[in-house]
């Protein structure tokens, strides 16, 4: 079981570095996998060699990736930083 304190001080920490540096660091391991995915397809099962059609294709596949990541990444940045908000609403309710 998480304890919540700790969770949200290590909140508090990731806030002062800034959602953009949070969507970068959320959304960069998402995009190379993705990458990484459809570039394992042409290496081990096609039977051509690797092309320039081959390598803009996987370079697609990144960008397209980037753009469902990173909105994505700004959407748990606004849900985690709603959730430290309540509860921080709830503690100082209760002192």
């Amino acid at each position: 079981m998480k304890d919540p304190d700790i969770e949200f001080s290590k909140w508090e920490f990731e806030r002062k570095q800034g959602s953009f540096r949070f969507a970068v660091r959320t959304s960069l391991p998402a995009i190379l996998g993705v990458m990484v995915g459809s570039s394992i397809e042409p290496i081990f099962i096609s039977k051509i060699a690797w092309s320039w059609a081959q390598t803009t294709n996987i370079l697609a596949t990144g960008f397209w990736a980037s753009v469902g990541a990173f909105p994505f990444s700004f959407v748990i940045w606004w849900w985690r930083e709603k959730k430290y908000k309540r509860h921080i609403a709830k503690f100082e309710k209760h002192t």
